[in-house]
């Protein structure tokens, strides 16, 4: 025990070196410390973007583009029969349709033209896009063709079997024709009632109407039509597996797209990141455990003579070594403790810098939309894998907004590391130091003073 008491007093006999040493280990535990937060963010954004993206698969009619149309429907049939699939776990189908002002009673509150290629239907006015869906929710993933979150303000959804002639109706479309819950309009000579109210912070897609799948089908007269088809696979390992027999069991009548290769692109930024941090970690303990092996070296080395006279005095090696171990535990302690304080002050600046030097702040890329509109199937909540809406057109996957939204933020496996870490660093600068106290001969020690 005096031993010990004798290393940690003996840690503090030079406050300049004491400083010094302290400062180089913080530096390193908190650059260890840093890089651990923020591989531990990068992965956990890795496999939340995996799990949330980069397993669906979207199927829509052979040279189907969006609102330039193309292509013949698919038939609900053989998409619904895509569950057969192996892996596959859930199949999200819509049918998109336009409302003229000859088939509705609603007004477009978007002039023709002014969404530059979207526009032109004639009229003063765009057509009203209707989304027949099986997968209602209260978000979409991503919006609609670029816009925001979608939020039911208002109202319910509707079931995904649903074939009640109802509807969920964007905010703006609402306000311009004077509709809210329990209204009703017109729509292919039917009278539709207004369920939901939902707004995205998007004009162009705040001015669309949803609605059960089989209503559409059945009041646009496309009985078993589907004009797009998301597909959701169990793991993003089984995606091209679920592709390749999707294409063969659809033949030429569709084309089939994943995400798998846009994501795994757009999360190379997040790799690299991933590999950086994992080699300045270990680079950074290995630095700090040379660190304290040569201030030990040095420590011992001047300490010669005393470590000879505590010899002289009876102090077996065991007991002087332990001296030497608790003065080197005493500094590297004091260094895991302020370089924690920096590391978990530096891990978020540091993940954010990594992230945007390797070019993950500018990723992502258009993907073509799928077919759930609104997210899950019961409650307004996203489905598995993040299908978008309605298969019109292309919509912006915004990755790179992900990756800005990456927080490192420490947590106990942070403490427990810098603990452990210590202990490694003391362990490694003791053992050196402790081969050369051993072979210290009092007697040549002596007779050399």
């Amino acid at each position: 025990m005096n031993a010990l008491r004798r290393g940690v007093r003996n840690a503090f006999r030079n406050s300049m070196r004491t400083i010094g040493v302290v400062v180089i280990l913080a530096v390193a535990v908190s650059l260890s410390i840093s890089m651990l937060i923020a591989r531990s963010a990068v992965s956990s954004k890795i496999a939340s973007v995996k799990s949330s993206t980069g397993n669906t698969i979207t199927v829509a009619p052979a040279g189907f583009f969006g609102f330039s149309g193309g292509g013949t429907p698919l038939s609900e049939t053989s998409v619904k029969g895509l569950l057969n699939v192996a892996h596959v776990t859930a199949v999200q189908a819509s049918l998109a349709e336009r409302l003229s002002s000859t088939t509705t009673s609603l007004t477009s509150p978007t002039p023709t033209g002014s969404l530059g290629g979207f526009g032109g239907f004639g009229g003063g006015a765009r057509a009203i896009r209707v989304i027949g869906t099986n997968s209602p929710g209260t978000s979409l993933v991503g919006g609609a063709n670029g816009g925001g979150t979608e939020k039911l303000v208002s109202g319910t959804s509707f079931s995904p079997t649903s074939t009640a002639d109802v509807a969920i109706v964007g905010q703006t479309l609402a306000t311009a024709n004077s509709l809210k819950v329990g209204s009703t309009f017109t729509a292919w000579g039917k009278s539709i009632k207004v369920i939901g109210i939902y707004t995205t912070g998007s004009t162009f897609a705040d001015s669309d109407v949803v609605m059960p799948l089989a209503a559409v089908q059945a009041l646009a007269g496309a009985a078993n039509q589907v004009t797009s088809a998301t597909v959701t696979v169990d793991s993003i390992g089984n995606v091209a597996g679920a592709v390749t027999a999707i294409k063969t069991k659809l033949g030429t009548s569709a084309d089939v797209t994943s995400t798998q290769s846009t994501v795994q692109n757009a999360l190379s930024p997040l790799n690299s990141v991933q590999t950086i941090s994992t080699y300045t970690l270990i680079g950074s303990v290995v630095g700090a455990a040379i660190i304290l092996l040569l201030s030990m070296l040095m420590i011992v080395r001047e300490r010669r003579r005393e470590v000879g006279v505590l010899k002289a005095l009876g102090a077996t090696d065991r007991g002087v070594i332990a001296q030497f171990v608790a003065e080197s535990t005493t500094f590297t302690v004091l260094g895991a403790l302020v370089g924690l304080v920096g590391g978990v002050l530096l891990a978020n600046p540091i993940t954010t810098a990594l992230v945007n030097a390797s070019g993950g702040s500018t990723g992502g890329g258009f993907v073509r939309r799928g077919a759930g509109v609104f997210g899950g199937s019961n409650g307004f909540t996203p489905p598995t894998g993040g299908g978008g809406g309605g298969g019109l057109g292309f919509r912006f996957r915004g990755l790179g907004g992900a990756f800005s939204q990456i927080h490192a933020a420490a947590g106990w496996s942070s403490l427990l590391f810098a603990l452990l870490a210590a202990l490694v660093i003391a362990a490694v600068g003791s053992a050196v130091a402790a081969g050369t106290i051993v072979r210290i001969r009092p007697a040549e020690v002596l007779r050399s003073e």
